[in-house]
């Protein structure tokens, strides 16, 4: 009997062994391929890109808050006149829109065009202290602007901007509203006049700027940048009795669009040691 048992282990035991040694040998295969898989997913050499969305297409839309200054003289030639009761002249602010697009160049520039109306304004108010006559205008003059500038740029989702650039512009219209009353209090304004006669074809500013633009996602951004616009041309005709160029500290903000640049990237070849090489002749 006992012969019999030791015969029965003896006959049993390889396979109770080998399928204890095989199971283990799978499980061990099994954890490998896991962390072979999660070293794949996770590849070190594919680091952060800290300017990755830099680069994207970003359009523009916005307004500004003109506030305008001018100087004025009289015109040197034979058209000239004294400036007289333009001398008490005072600016009026007004409303501005533009838009363009603002990319990156790099790292730290960025290039920005666009299209703006730029609109100034200037009034004049009289009264006289022993009659019931009064005279007062109110000036408008709309440019339509092509502002192109050059920025120093700073930051990703906080963009800080710095730069200077020019702007032609071309005058769309002059407007003129004029309210009068003779010494009997009675109404004799003239009435609204819009016309662009009188006006420089073409005129060209300087600008400096100046702002912020925080980005709220990844596709919209707002931004705050003033600009300071200088006038250096005329913007009276030749014939005109006097010489005006206009400045404007313009307040501009409004909501950027980004259309983020696509990036190919190609998959990474894994070569398997354990293939044969094949040689093409």
């Amino acid at each position: 009997m006992k012969q019999l048992t030791v015969l029965t282990l003896l006959i049993f035991s390889p396979f109770v062994n080998h399928a204890q040694i095989s199971s283990g040998k799978v499980g061990d295969a099994k954890k490998k391929d896991a962390t072979e898989a999660g070293k794949e997913a996770k590849d070190p050499s594919e680091k952060y890109d800290p300017e990755t969305g830099m680069m994207d297409f970003t359009v523009f839309i916005g307004a500004g808050y003109s506030i305008g200054s001018h100087k004025i003289e009289p015109n040197g030639d034979l058209f000239g006149r004294p400036i007289g009761k333009r001398a008490d002249e005072t600016m009026v602010n007004r409303w501005t829109y533009q838009v363009g697009v603002r990319n990156r160049i790099n790292r730290f520039l960025s290039f920005e065009a666009g299209l703006s109306l730029d609109r100034y304004g200037e009034a004049y108010d009289y009264k006289s202290t022993t009659s019931d006559s009064s005279y007062n205008y109110d000036r408008t003059y709309n440019m339509l602007a092509l502002p192109v500038q050059l920025y120093f740029t700073y930051g990703k989702r906080v963009q800080f901007l710095a730069g200077a650039g020019l702007q032609p512009y071309i005058p769309m219209n002059m407007k003129l509203n004029t309210n009068a009353t003779d010494s009997l209090g009675n109404n004799v304004s003239p009435g609204e006049l819009s016309t662009i006669e009188g006006l420089n074809s073409a005129g060209i500013n300087v600008l400096f700027s100046a702002g912020v633009q925080y980005r709220f996602s990844k596709y919209v951004s707002a931004y705050l940048i003033p600009s300071y616009s200088m006038g250096l041309t005329n913007i009276y005709a030749k014939q005109e009795p006097h010489k005006q160029r206009l400045n404007a500290l313009n307040i501009r903000f409004g909501v950027a669009f980004h259309f983020p640049e696509q990036t190919k990237t190609k998959p990474k070849k894994v070569k398997d040691p354990n293939a044969k090489k094949i040689f093409e002749w």
